[in-house]
This record gives structure tokens, sequence and C-alpha cells, in this order.
């Protein structure tokens, strides 16, 4: 009887189906980049080609925060990457441009940062990433400059890492909890952790995990509530996992899922409060769900929606504390909403005990328990 009824309930477990266009070009976007969210469910979205950034709430509502003309006097060309605050403070940096913009709520435009850097000498060059901690302070990364600037809610501004410190091509950045900035080196091929008292440590090089799995083409980061960082290798074709006792694991390589669903050219990361991360694959137009016990589920491939709405170069990923999932396309123009369905028509109700929507792992886990416990 028990196995029937597992196999019953296997049948029911939920997938990624509920996948939604919610922003693409009748809105006004043209290749979208970097995507952000903030903790009441709204969704950040970069224009990188369409010179601007949207916010669509979590009830569906889109509009501009900002677009070419930037704060009024200083323009915003190529917006790469986009972050949000505690306070609902949006920053968004640009590649062309060389500068970042804050948008506070009530629409109030500022560029914080420019060309000159921290005016000292060191420039920004080709900003390609940016972030904010807890306290308000902004970090973004330049990848022809090869260094990471942090600018104070008080406007001040610091180089925080350069070429003579190893890094070559400033490709992604992250903060975690503890207040330690982590850059990525494109051209290095490594991955820096930056301490707040500003000591520098390289974590990840050219070797990764010293196995099988070699790190090429630093790319995406994120870093979990733990303080786990998580890298992308562009051209290596794999996300790498380091935990603050520096324990260096490859998470996904190629191969992807294991099923022919493969990845390649991972570029974006972002990763759930229970420690899921999810990675977006540039080139196999595609994003892939990791669990923290090791199970991997494609969530998109290039059908996007299934519907006629096609996911071409899958650029950014994000995910919300509702276990909605995030993707943008570049070169569709469009952003998807993955959005995971409970088993058997069950409510959110049913899931209290796991927080939210679940993974895949996490909901089998929980019916092989139900059965267990009814069958006993």
């Amino acid at each position: 009887m028990k196995h029937i009824l597992l196999s019953v309930l296997c049948l029911c477990i939920p997938v990624y189906a509920q996948i939604s266009v919610i922003l693409d070009s009748a809105d006004g976007l043209n290749g979208p980049g970097g995507l952000a969210v903030d903790s009441t469910g709204n969704l950040y979205v970069a224009g990188s080609f369409s010179d601007n950034a949207y916010k669509i709430t979590s009830g569906g509502t889109i509009a501009e925060i900002i677009d070419a003309t930037g704060d009024g006097t200083n323009a915003l060309d190529n917006p790469s990457d986009i972050a949000v605050d505690g306070s609902g403070n949006v920053y968004v940096c640009a590649y062309n441009s060389d500068n970042a913009f804050k948008i506070t709520p009530g629409g109030s435009i500022t560029e914080i940062i420019d060309a000159t850097g921290d005016g000292m000498g060191n420039t920004l060059d080709y900003p390609t990433d940016i972030c904010v901690d807890g306290a308000g302070n902004v970090f973004v990364s330049g990848l022809i400059s090869d260094n990471a600037f942090k600018i104070t809610p008080g406007g001040v501004i610091t180089e925080i890492i350069d070429e003579f410190d190893g890094l070559d091509g400033g490709s992604s950045i992250a903060v975690d909890g503890l207040g330690n900035v982590f850059v990525s080196g494109q051209n290095s091929n490594n991955l820096f952790k930056i301490a707040p008292g500003g000591a520098i440590t390289e974590i990840l090089d050219a070797t990764g995990d010293g196995m099988a799995h070699g790190f090429e083409f630093a790319a995406g980061i994120t870093v979990d509530a733990s303080n786990n960082v998580y890298v992308c290798g562009y051209v290596s074709t794999n996300v790498f996992k380091i935990t603050p006792g520096g324990v260096i694991t490859a998470i996904i390589d190629a191969s992807g899922d294991g099923m022919g669903n493969t990845l390649d050219n991972p570029v974006d990361l972002a990763v759930a409060a229970e420690g899921t991360v999810y990675v977006a694959g540039q080139a196999s137009y595609n994003a892939f769900e990791i669990t923290s016990g090791g199970v991997i589920t494609e969530v998109i491939d290039s059908m996007g929606d299934g519907m006629g709405n096609p996911l071409a170069i899958a650029q950014g990923v994000a995910v919300d504390a509702s276990g909605n999932v995030f993707v943008s396309g570049n070169f569709s123009d469009n952003v998807f909403m993955i959005t995971p369905e409970p088993p058997c028509g069950a409510t959110p109700e049913f899931f209290t005990e796991l927080g939210n929507w679940p993974t895949v792992a996490q909901t089998l886990e929980s019916l092989i328990m139900i059965v267990n416990d009814a069958c006993m």
C-alpha cells in the first residue's frame, strides 16, 4: 500500500511548469540583462539595449524607473546590472556611460559614480555589476578598469581592489551578511574576498576544485544566508561553491542535469533563502535549479513559455521569497516568471513547514514523510 501511495504522490511532484512572460519588447524593453528582487516581491530589470530599467510589482504593474536621460544631466547608456536595498532604493550601473545611478522609491535619480572613479586617479571603465549591503554601501565592478569601488551612503568613494591585487577584468561583485565583498576576475580566472577591514584574499583560481573541474572566465557571483559563495565559470561551463572554510565544490558542469539538458556559458546566479541555487546558461538558452542536496533540474529552456515566446541568450536570473524564479532573455527581449506548481492542487498552506514553495527535492522528501506517517 505504501508503494502505491508513493507512486501516486510522485506523479504530482511540482515542476516549474507555470512559465509566463511578464515583460517584453511591447513594454519598450530591449536586451534585458541584470535582475533584482526586493523583500516584497517587486522585480527590477535592466534594459541593456533600451537604455532603461523597469520595476514590476508583485501585482504585475510595470513602470519605467530610469531611461537614457539618466538623472537629466548624466546619461544612462547600456545598463548592465541592477540592485535594490532594504529601503527600496534601486541602483543601476551602465557599461558605456561608465557610471551608476541611485533611484529612490520616490523617483529621485542621482549619479553616484562616474568614469572618474574615486577622483584620485582610479577610474571606472565599463562597470558590469553592482550590489548593495545592509548598511546601504554600494559596490561596483569595473571590467576594463580591472577594479571595484565602494560607495558609502554619504557618497564617499573608495577603490577596494585593482590589478595590483591580481584582478584582471572585474566581472561580477557580491557582498555577504558579514560585510565581505567578493569580486570575480574574468581574465585572471579567479575570485577574491575583501574583508571589511580591507584584507584581500584569493579564494578560487584557475585550478577550480583542484580535481577534474578547472575555472575559466569568471562570471556571476551570489552569496547565500550561510555565507557560502557561488561563482560561474563562463568558459569552463561550471559553477563552484566555496564555503566560509574554503571548501570548493563544483555543483554543476556542462552536463547540466545529466539528462540531456546541457549547460553552456553560465553567466548569472541567484540563491533562495533555503540555499537552492539558480543559474542562467547564456549559450544553452536555459536555466537550472540546484538544491542544497545536489538535485539539478532544468526550469526553463529555449522554448520559453511554450506558447511562442522563446528564451534566447539567458542573461539574468533572480528568485523571490515565494520561490518564483525570473530569467531574462537578452536576445528574445523578454523576462519570464517561473512559478512552482503545488502537488495535486494543494494550497500554499500545505507547505507551511517547508517555508513558501518548495523545490522538487523538498517536495519529494515531504511526500515520502507523509506516506510513511500515513502507512505506519
